[in-house]
């Protein structure tokens, strides 16, 4: 039973419904069953425990931690037709405890493999019988962690090829792995000598294939599943062997490539409220699916920050974030409004900001060179501006705007409240699920569990969305609407 929608994990046939015809075209299913299993997932990737899966009869799991595989006989229990529970519980925390590895060493040496390349992506592979004989085989890519050096990817802006290059190295870094993943108890059930993930893609690029892919990611690991799933079919792997499900996912693409995007069946659920989904490159691979939230919901899952005015001022600041670029303007207008401010209270909005990336003494540390900082962040921050337009830095025409809106607001609640906000105001609405029921649940565990019947499905169209639906693949109108509603509450007077 999963643990934040309480669904049937070994009910995987939500996950194989052959795809229906809409207007003539055959169409991928959206299957609220499907996103509750997916969701559980997502959710899966980042802790990695995966005692309920086994029970529910899931087995050849594999773990990816930064460079490290662990896959076969060895995370699943020994060798032979039995299954020790002992060990494979003994690789699985092995594998956990290589995530939450925060002592200062490690986050520099990681920090310093990140100069050539990002190297820390982070998955959870397994397999489960599926109806007509066939077998599923699930990847569930883990969101950006709580080290530092797990954040560099996300900004690797630069255009590769059209694509995000930190979330393109992520997803390179995982099909060099493709070989080494194997499932020997499925290709003892099929009668092979040996089985690996290479060799199931290869096989579905067949109608035939014995095996179905599913997908699911959260955040950072939504972005892997996009640009994973595409360069798969690229090569020839089949749409309809294929199904995902990203909560919370940025864009990837900066280009619109030869081939739809929006023909591959993955579906992508986003909190209206929540800044991630708007910002990474400018497009997304597979369809949206947008909740609005409401005050009910807010009032669920914002832990009472909805009622704040502080946190609420933040939100509609937030909100003019609409993409990558935007984003960067506001993050380069924090930064200068800092350097206005005394070096105890910058450190204490970073501190805010930061504080689970960075031990709280090495932020303190910093207040005597704070100006230092803040300057190489603004230049850093310029240039991404740059890789991410393809143009120059911003011109401070645009940023001055927003610079006074965030002074005026560090004036008006002071410093730390509203490091405090936006901290709350980024992380809350962005969140996947909350694992303590008594304070509710996650942004997006709620979605899946009271919202999918009022989800509108959207097109991603760079820095806006519309809620048009093409007549033909590849064939878009035009947005009508703003990207994302404003909270409640919160229209301009008129002058």
């Amino acid at each position: 039973m999963g643990a934040y929608t309480r669904c049937d994990l070994g009910d995987v046939t939500p996950l194989c419904m052959p795809w229906a015809e809409e207007r003539g075209l055959l169409e991928p299913v959206f299957s609220a069953r499907a996103a509750e299993l997916s969701l559980e997932l997502a959710a899966s990737a980042y802790h990695m425990d995966m005692a309920a899966w086994r029970e529910a009869g899931w087995g050849d799991l594999s773990y990816l931690t930064d460079n490290t595989l662990l896959t076969g006989p060895s995370a699943n229990g020994g060798t032979g037709g039995g299954f020790s529970a002992v060990m494979s519980d003994y690789y699985q925390r092995m594998a956990r405890s290589r995530i939450r590895r925060m002592n200062p060493v490690t986050q520099l040496l990681g920090t310093l493999r990140q100069r050539e390349g990002s190297d820390t992506c982070k998955a959870v592979v397994m397999a489960h019988p599926a109806p007509g004989g066939r077998y599923l085989i699930a990847i569930g890519f883990m969101g950006t962690g709580r080290r530092v050096f797990d954040w560099i990817s996300n900004f690797r802006l630069a255009n590769e090829s059209g694509m995000h290059l930190g979330f393109l190295q992520l997803t390179e870094e995982f099909e060099r792995n493709c070989d080494q993943i194997v499932f020997p108890d499925t290709a003892r059930a099929l009668g092979q000598e040996k089985l690996t993930l290479s060799d199931i893609l290869l096989e579905c690029r067949r109608a035939d294939s014995r095996f179905h892919l599913w997908l699911a990611g959260h955040s950072q690991g939504g972005a892997v599943m996009q640009l994973f799933a595409w360069r798969a079919v690229r090569k020839g792997l089949l749409r309809q062997q294929l199904i995902g499900y990203g909560f919370a996912s940025p864009s990837v693409f900066y280009e619109r490539p030869e081939n739809d995007l929006m023909a591959l069946p993955l579906f992508h659920i986003i909190n209206a409220d929540d800044v991630i989904p708007r910002v990474g490159a400018r497009l997304h691979v597979g369809r949206c699916r947008v909740a609005t939230p409401d005050d009910r919901m807010r009032g669920n899952c914002y832990r009472g920050q909805w009622s704040d005015p502080v946190f609420r001022s933040v939100m509609l600041s937030l909100y003019l974030i609409r993409d990558s670029a935007s984003a960067l303007l506001w993050v380069q207008a924090l930064l200068e409004a800092l350097e206005d401010l005394p070096g105890e209270e910058s450190v204490s909005v970073l501190n805010h900001l930061l504080g689970k990336a960075l031990p709280e003494r090495v932020l303190t540390a910093l207040d005597g060179r704070i100006d230092a900082v803040l300057r190489s962040l603004i230049q850093k921050t310029a240039r991404g501006y740059a890789l991410s337009t393809g143009g120059a830095a911003p011109a401070d025409a645009r940023i001055a705007p927003l610079r006074l809106r965030i002074k005026s607001l560090m004036e008006r609640f002071g410093a730390r409240a509203f490091g405090k906000a936006l901290s709350q105001a980024l992380a809350l609405p962005h969140k996947l699920i909350c694992a303590d029921p008594a304070l509710g649940e996650g942004a997006y565990q709620y979605a899946v569990n009271h919202c999918l019947p009022a989800l509108r499905q959207q097109l991603w169209h760079g820095p806006a969305i519309s809620a048009a639906h093409p007549r033909r693949p590849g064939k878009h109108r035009q947005p009508s609407r703003p990207a994302f509603r404003r909270p409640a509450g919160s229209r301009r007077r008129k002058t």
